[in-house]
């Protein structure tokens, strides 16, 4: 008779202890190793800190130091050299006849910005055509052949400016000698086209109040936006064969 042969019967939880000691032995390998140990450690550090990044806010960068405030008069020739590319960083712009200083806006209006073009320049034509273009014009710009509409959206940027905008004088026409300016003088400028003398007359008891002006037809930008006629400008030079320019 022949013996039966007994087969052992395997039960399906045989690969577990294999696991266990898989385990067991890369867990000996880091611990006992310490090539290992510093591979590790370097992980766990470059992990914590990349989640860490993720959640803390990316700091804001140091603001710029505030420059001292200027007030002159400036030919077309002298404001030139007013574009944010001198060691001060000092933008200025001139719109309808009055210079102003933008330089809280100098990534829009100094080197690199999408309106550079105006930077050191008179913006007006540009301003009043919807063409953020260079004006390098040598002589002063009367803007006698614009439009009725193209002045009236001159004199909008203008109350943009001045509401948003520190004053800085006035851009002399050829002939027109410049203004002595002091420091008590008044933010607005003069509204005549011939110069006039710095000094003011006002009463022994009641300060002089600077007149209010009109709200302006558009709304001011904030310092931290771009001007609010900017997406106009790039939009309408599109249109009219890529005149106007963006980033």
């Amino acid at each position: 008779m022949a013996e039966e042969k007994i087969i052992p019967e395997t039960s399906g939880g045989g690969g577990e202890p294999e696991e266990v000691g898989f385990l067991a032995s890369v867990i000996n390998e880091i611990i006992y190793s310490p090539l290992n140990l510093v591979l590790v450690a370097i992980i766990t550090i470059l992990v914590y800190k990349i989640f860490r990044s993720r959640q803390q806010p990316a700091a804001a960068p140091p603001p710029e130091p505030e420059l001292p405030r200027l007030r002159k008069d400036f030919t077309v020739a002298e404001l030139r050299a007013f574009d944010g590319n001198q060691p001060d960083g000092r933008v200025l712009v001139a719109v309808n006849g009055t210079v102003y200083d933008v330089t809280k806006g100098k990534r829009f209006y100094g080197p690199g910005g999408p309106y550079a073009a105006f930077g050191g320049r008179d913006a007006s034509r540009g301003l009043a055509t919807f063409s953020v273009t260079s004006n390098d014009a040598a002589e002063w710009d009367d803007l006698s052949d614009l439009s009725p509409m193209e002045m009236e959206s001159v004199r909008e940027w203008e109350m943009q400016f001045k509401e948003k905008y520190v004053l800085v004088g006035r851009l002399l026409k050829p002939g027109e000698q410049p203004t002595s300016y002091s420091d008590e003088d008044e933010d607005t400028p003069n509204e005549s086209s011939t110069p006039t003398t710095a000094s003011k007359t006002a009463a022994p008891t009641t300060p002089s109040s600077p007149k209010k002006t009109a709200s302006a037809p558009v709304a001011a930008a904030t310092s931290d936006d771009a001007p609010s006629k900017a997406e106009d400008l790039v939009a309408a030079g599109s249109g009219d064969g890529g005149k106007a320019k963006d980033e």
